[in-house]
């Protein structure tokens, strides 16, 4: 009697995320073990240093689920690579804001004395650190290929930080939490960075930006996407630390119509 062939094992999913620290790669690991404990699925981490390996790695169906900036994942699902599953809250909030800044012991004052000056950028698909200050600047009459005399693109909010504070560049743009009406931020890129608030002057704030979500691929199974977003809601600490959360809500589609718009907006400024 011939033998039944043994079942085909399921595939696994691949979990990526977006990361230059060190420990970045064992937290993704220990958040990905906890997950597989929880749902019984196969969950591998991969930890990518640029968008553009993010993007394309859910594209062609090598990235199951992705920790994604809104802009990335909106144009995923404009793409139907991928549909938004989890919005993260950080300090008690789900949006957050984008800020122009600059050294507060510099002589810059105010947005008309940017020109001529040197700005540090995220990167093109950074929603806080490129599209929505440009579009804040553009609102203000100023146009930033023509103001600026250079643009340049640092890949993280830290580095952008550490281009101002060390006089590489003029002005940077990067994210920013607020309480209520507070002058002050709660967070910001220049907070995680080691710097405090009053070593910065804030030239202009512009949002709300909804914070970054997990997106899941279209390739994915509903019941495995199901039970993996589940799951994510459940983790604790390790997750936490790993995407900087308190913890993940299931938005509404409404949530993310502001950031459309803007991106609408912008496709049609270029």
């Amino acid at each position: 009697m011939i033998p039944a062939p043994m079942p085909a094992p399921a595939p696994s999913v691949t979990f990526a995320i977006i990361s230059n620290a060190p420990a970045a790669g064992a937290l993704l690991e220990s958040v990905c073990t906890e997950l597989e404990a929880k749902t019984s699925v196969s969950i591998k981490p991969l930890v990518v240093r640029s968008y553009d390996k993010l993007v394309g790695g859910m594209r062609d169906g090598d990235v199951h689920v992705a920790w994604a900036p809104p802009l990335v994942a909106i144009d995923l699902e404009r793409d139907q690579a991928a549909k938004i599953r989890l919005c993260s809250r950080r300090a008690g909030k789900a949006d957050y804001a984008s800020a122009l800044f600059v050294k507060a012991a510099g002589d810059i004052r105010t947005l008309g004395d940017l020109k001529g000056k040197r700005v540090a950028w995220v990167a093109r698909e950074s929603s806080a650190g490129y599209v929505v200050p440009r579009l804040k600047l553009l609102a203000e009459g100023l146009d930033p290929d023509e103001i600026f005399a250079e643009q340049t693109m640092r890949r993280t909010h830290e580095a952008v930080v550490r281009v101002v504070m060390n006089g590489e560049a003029d002005v940077g743009a990067t994210f920013a939490s607020f309480e209520g009406n507070a002058k002050e931020p709660i967070s910001a890129g220049w907070l995680d960075a080691g710097y405090k608030n009053d070593e910065v002057l804030i030239l202009a704030v512009a949002g709300p930006i909804p914070a970054d979500v997990i997106a899941v691929s279209t390739k994915l199974e509903d019941n495995q996407a199901d039970r993996i977003t589940d799951a994510m809601r459940e983790l604790g600490d390790p997750i936490r630390k790993l995407l900087n959360a308190d913890a993940f809500d299931m938005p509404e589609q409404s949530h993310f119509d502001e950031l459309r718009r803007l991106v609408e907006s912008a496709n049609r400024a270029r």
